[in-house]
């Protein structure tokens, strides 16, 4: 599938909340490379909305279970065709990984795609089908859908934005070393997908974390999941950034240590960090701290700011009152960002 429109994780949740609220919403098919999201989604979505997710991965279904089991009724001389178990109210059906099922199971989901019917069972009305498939180019060694099944949906391309990627990152409380990072080298959160190496993309980001979380920090634990070039560039990244939580605390602490204009990856240490630890009660020292900061600091004090009033940790309105309300006009007057 090959769309000039693209949209990003968080632009396609907006359109899931709208469509799942529709009476009768077209199905959908989503896709993009592989670990970029796409099925996170539509958990989000059904978590959000109170509406379960029944995820059936193709690949992994036989054609009879789409179309219904059918039980023999010798009594009546009849054949019944059962379906699954499936929810009584209006849900969210969830084909993964569509388009590495064999032509007859695709064929054998195209129905309940367009008439929401299994064998007789009729989906409740209100349910939300979303199927999600990897492009040829994607290298997933997936098959092709037919004209008609591309005709039975609303399609999306999905592509990674590291906008989206920080905002949940922040929110989940990741090791920020990778965020850091890719601050600085944003270009690798998502790289062409190989097939017999690894690469990296949001999905193998989060696991590089889980495993900084857990004390494996060499470059072979990280190249085993994004790649050795990408491994090698963010080990570089981690050595240069030795010594950085002694800073922090005592940057915290209210001293006024500023970094030397070459130290570019505790600058964005220093900024990645600073926005999960700023508080009510530490955030008049930090400004104080950001207005004495000298003009090569300045990038990493507004993307400080940035993110903490895009993510509203703290907002542009909580600022501007009590005792940071002088501190903000300041800090407005010195790095031209709106307070």
């Amino acid at each position: 599938m090959e769309l000039n429109f693209s949209v990003t994780p968080a632009q396609l949740k907006e359109k899931l909340l709208q469509l799942v609220r529709m009476e009768e919403p077209p199905a959908l098919f989503l896709w993009g490379k592989p670990g970029i999201g796409k099925t996170q989604i539509v958990y989000q979505v059904g978590e959000e909305t109170r509406r379960p997710v029944e995820v059936m991965v193709l690949s992994l279904m036989d054609p009879a279970e789409l179309k219904g089991f059918i039980f023999p009724d010798r009594e009546k001389k009849r054949a019944e065709i059962l379906p699954l178990s499936l929810p009584e109210e209006p849900f969210i059906l969830f084909f993964d990984e569509f388009n590495t099922a064999p032509t007859a199971v695709q064929n054998a989901a195209m129905r309940i795609v367009l008439e929401k019917k299994i064998g007789s069972y009729a989906l409740p009305q209100g349910t939300l089908v979303v199927c999600a498939g990897n492009r040829i180019k994607d290298k997933a060694m997936v098959n092709k859908i037919s004209s008609a099944m591309v005709n039975r949906a609303l399609h999306y391309v999905v592509e990674p934005s590291f906008e989206d990627f920080k905002a949940y990152w922040i929110r989940k409380k990741l090791p920020e070393e990778v965020l850091a990072y890719l601050e600085m080298d944003s270009q690798y959160l998502s790289t062409e997908p190989e097939i017999d190496k690894p690469f990296a993309s949001p999905r193998s980001w989060e696991m590089v974390g889980k495993l900084i979380q857990n004390g494996m920090t060499s470059v072979e634990d990280m190249a085993g999941l994004v790649g050795e070039e990408v491994a090698v560039r963010f080990d570089t990244f981690m050595r240069r950034c030795t010594g950085i939580d002694k800073i922090i605390e005592k940057i915290l602490s209210g001293e006024k240590i500023y970094l030397e204009p070459d130290e570019v990856e505790k600058g964005l240490m220093i900024a990645t960090v600073l926005v999960n630890k700023t508080t009510k009660d530490n955030i008049k020292t930090l400004l104080e701290y950001a207005i004495g900061a000298p003009r090569h600091m300045s990038p990493y004090i507004v993307l400080w700011m940035k993110n903490l009033t895009k993510l509203k940790i703290f907002t542009v309105d909580a600022l501007h009152k009590g005792e940071t309300r002088d501190l903000a006009i300041r800090f407005s007057d010195k790095y031209k960002f709106v307070l």
